[in-house]
């Protein structure tokens, strides 16, 4: 099966999802989401695939939401944001329902909506020095396809506060520290060690590993639709700020932007 966005393989049990645009840091569009559906189906209703990795081609994982598309829509009067938006959580909530678990392998930049997506995985395993940021607030966006959900689970309030309101750079290991990702390892390490998961899960008891994440998920998530739209209602009054154009405008320019709150 051929995709556009992203590369799909299963080797050895394992399917393996290669988000494959390197050249922009595999931003995340609206196409990327739906193929991503499709190989999450694809592992899901396989009995050949026993765990399932996601990483990103070029060395980074991604870079998040597609800036390019934003201007476009910007440029053609399109209000498209809610729809992305809400395309995006629905994402990684079949990604959470996946019975398969499922390794996120993370190295380079990961942003915005690429920390969700791996925050939707089971396991992220990531480089100590790996640059990581919920970048949305830079742009005059909310958090959106689940993370505001998912990153106050992880971290709690107060973390998730400064996170989303700085918008600032963290390291890999400090993700792992805070409990945001499952562990940070030395770059020179990363390979082997999620080889170990990939080995460990592929050839486990698969039922068992099915059924716990449905506990978790029921007692963890049962919330996760009331989030989601208010997320989406939120992302949709920021598309229709200054703010919001002044951002993306100044991201392509290579420029700080001037935000003037309205």
């Amino acid at each position: 099966m051929e995709f556009k966005n992203i590369c799909f393989e299963v080797r050895d049990a394992v399917g393996y999802i290669t988000l494959n645009n390197p050249q922009k840091r595999n931003p995340i569009n609206i196409d990327t989401h739906r193929e991503l559906r499709e190989c999450f189906d694809l592992c899901d209703y396989d009995p050949a695939v026993r765990a399932v990795v996601i990483r990103g081609a070029g060395g980074n994982f991604s870079a998040g939401g597609d800036l390019n598309a934003m201007k476009a829509r910007i440029d053609a009067g399109i209000r498209g944001t809610r729809q992305v938006c809400r395309v995006g959580a629905e994402t990684n909530l079949r990604l959470l329902n996946v019975k398969k678990p499922v390794i996120a392998w993370i190295e380079g930049a990961i942003t915005g909506a690429g920390i969700s997506l791996a925050l939707a995985c089971d396991f992220q395993i990531i480089s100590e020095t790996s640059k990581c940021a919920f970048s949305f607030v830079n742009i005059g966006f909310v958090p959106d396809s689940g993370a505001a959900y998912l990153v106050t689970r992880a971290v709690g309030t107060t973390r998730a506060k400064e996170l989303f309101l700085s918008g600032r750079f963290f390291s890999g290991k400090d993700a792992a520290d805070w409990g945001l990702f499952t562990e940070a390892v030395p770059a020179e390490q990363l390979e082997e060690r999620v080889g170990y998961y990939i080995h460990k899960y592929s050839h486990g008891p698969s039922v068992a590993y099915a059924g716990i994440k449905t506990l978790i998920n029921r007692a963890q998530y049962a919330a996760y639709a009331d989030g989601i739209q208010a997320e989406i209602d939120a992302q949709g009054d920021c598309e229709l700020t200054e703010d919001y154009v002044e951002a993306v405008t100044a991201f392509l320019e290579k420029r700080k932007p001037v935000f003037r709150g309205r």
